[in-house]
C-alpha cells in the first residue's frame, strides 16, 4: 500500500524538483543576491559631566545597525540593465526596532533601509525610492558600523549635537549617478516631497490648499587616482512655504574629504564638516531662538592600517568648533547660547579578521563636550538617552563580532 501510494507520487515530486531547478536558474539568470551584516557585541555606556542633570551608566547587549537584503539586475540588452535593491534594518539584540534609547529606530524595519529601482544604461544610473543622500563617506572613512560600531558622530554630518541636519535616507527620492570618467563621478538627488509642519518632513501626504513646494537636492562628488581618493557632499532641504507662519526653515549640509592609502590596507584620510540652520523653526532653551541662521564646523582625520594580514588597527578625533548664529543668551550656563557648544571626540580600535566576512574588536569612544555641548552616538542609534544633558561627556568601550554574508 505505501509502495503504492510513493509511486503514484513519484511523478509529482519529479514536477516539483524540475519546478524548483527552474525557479533556481531563473534566480541566477536575473542575478539577484541575498546580503547582509551582523554587528552585535556588548558595550559599557557611560556619559558624566553635565551641566545640569544626572550620570548615566548602562552595561548594555547592543546591535550596530545590522541589515538584510536583497538586490539584483536583469541585462535588457544594448548596454542597459535594471536594477533593484531591498534592504531592511534588524536589531539582532531584541528583535524590534528599539534603539539603545528606547526610541524607535526610523532605519529598523521591512525594506526602511535603501531600497529602491531603476535602470543602469551608457548614460549613468537612473534610480528612485528611499535612497542615501549626503551622508555616506565611502572607502575615505568607513570605520563606523562597516569596521566596528561607532566613530566620531559628526562625520556623517547629519548632526552636530546642537545642529541636527538629519538628511541620511531620504525618502520620495531620484537619484542620477553619471559614468565614471578620469576616475570621478557624481550623483544627483531631488526629493519632491510635500508636507508642511514645523520642520522638514519627506513625505507624500499633504492637507488640503497647504503649499507643497518643499524640496531636497543633494550632490555627491568622487574622484579616485590610486593612491589617492577625494569627495564632496552638498545636501540643502526646504519646508513648504506655508509649513512655519513668517520663517521658511532650511538646512544645508557641506563636507569636504580626502584619503591616501600608502599600503595596502593602510590610509589616512581627513575631512571637514559644516551644517547650517536658516530660520530656525523651534526655539531650543538655552541655545538659539526662533527665527535664528545657525552654522556650525568640524574637521578631523582618520587612519586604519593592516598590521598583519589578520589584524587592524583603526583611530580617528575630530574637533568641532563652536555653533555661530545664537541670539538666545541668558545668564547661567543654562543660557550660553552659541558659547560652549563645541566638542572634540575620538576612536581606538583594533580588529581580529578570522575571514574576509567575520571579524572581532575592540573599541573605545569618546566624546568630550564642552559646557554646553550635545554630541552623541545618536546616528549610530547607540546613544542611551534621547536628549543629551549639555556638557555631558558620553563613552562607549564595546568588544564585538561582524559577520558580512
Amino acid at each position: 500500500m505505501h509502495r503504492q501510494h510513493l509511486w503514484r507520487g513519484l511523478p509529482r515530486l519529479a514536477a516539483g524538483a524540475t519546478l524548483l531547478a527552474s525557479a533556481s536558474c531563473a534566480w541566477a539568470q536575473d542575478g539577484v543576491q541575498i546580503y547582509g551584516r551582523g554587528n552585535v557585541g556588548l558595550d559599557r555606556y557611560d556619559a558624566t559631566g553635565a551641566t545640569a542633570g544626572p550620570a548615566i551608566h548602562r552595561t548594555r547587549v547592543y546591535d550596530a545597525i545590522s541589515r538584510l537584503g536583497f538586490r539584483g539586475t536583469e541585462d535588457l540588452g544594448g548596454g542597459y540593465k535594471a536594477v533593484f535593491q531591498m534592504e531592511a534594518g534588524v536589531n539582532f539584540d531584541t528583535g524590534t526596532d528599539r534603539a539603545q534609547d528606547g526610541t524607535a529606530n526610523t532605519n529598523v524595519g521591512a525594506f526602511l533601509r535603501d531600497t529602491f529601482v531603476g535602470l543602469d544604461t551608457p548614460a549613468g544610473r537612473f534610480t528612485a525610492g528611499r535612497q542615501s543622500v549626503y551622508w555616506q563617506n565611502g572607502a575615505i572613512i568607513p570605520a563606523s558600523n562597516f569596521y566596528i560600531n561607532a566613530d566620531v558622530p559628526f562625520f556623517t554630518g547629519v548632526s552636530t549635537g546642537r545642529l541636527p541636519l538629519l538628511i541620511s535616507r531620504v525618502n520620495n527620492s531620484l537619484m542620477y549617478t553619471t559614468p565614471t570618467l578620469g576616475g570621478a563621478n557624481a550623483s544627483l538627488s531631488v526629493s519632491p516631497t510635500t508636507s508642511p509642519g514645523p520642520g522638514f518632513v519627506d513625505s507624500e501626504t499633504v492637507a488640503p490648499g497647504a503649499a507643497h513646494d518643499a524640496r531636497l537636492h543633494g550632490l555627491t562628488v568622487r574622484w579616485q587616482g590610486a593612491p589617492y581618493a577625494a569627495q564632496l557632499d552638498v545636501a540643502h532641504k526646504r519646508t513648504s512655504s506655508d509649513a512655519v507662519p513668517g520663517l521658511r526653515p532650511s538646512g544645508t549640509g557641506l563636507k569636504v574629504m580626502a584619503g591616501w592609502r600608502y599600503m595596502p590596507g593602510a590610509q589616512i584620510s581627513v575631512i571637514g564638516v559644516r551644517v547650517a540652520l536658516k530660520d530656525l523653526a523651534v526655539p531650543m532653551a538655552g541655545f538659539a531662538a526662533r527665527g535664528d541662521d545657525l552654522s556650525q564646523w568640524g574637521w578631523g582625520f582618520a587612519w586604519e592600517h593592516m598590521i598583519t594580514p589578520k589584524v587592524q588597527l583603526l583611530a580617528s578625533a575630530g574637533v568641532l568648533r563652536d555653533a555661530k548664529g545664537c541670539t538666545s543668551v541668558v545668564a547661567g550656563a543654562a543660557g550660553r547660547g552659541c558659547k560652549d557648544t563645541g566638542a572634540t571626540s575620538y576612536m581606538v580600535a583594533a580588529r581580529y579578521l578570522f575571514s574576509k566576512r567575520t571579524a572581532v574588536y575592540a573599541s573605545l569612544n569618546q566624546v568630550k563636550n564642552r559646557a554646553n555641548g550635545t554630541l552623541d552616538y545618536t546616528g549610530m542609534a547607540l546613544n542611551a538617552v534621547p536628549n543629551l544633558s549639555p556638557g555631558a561627556d558620553p563613552r562607549i568601550i564595546a568588544l564585538g563580532i561582524i559577520h558580512n554574508f
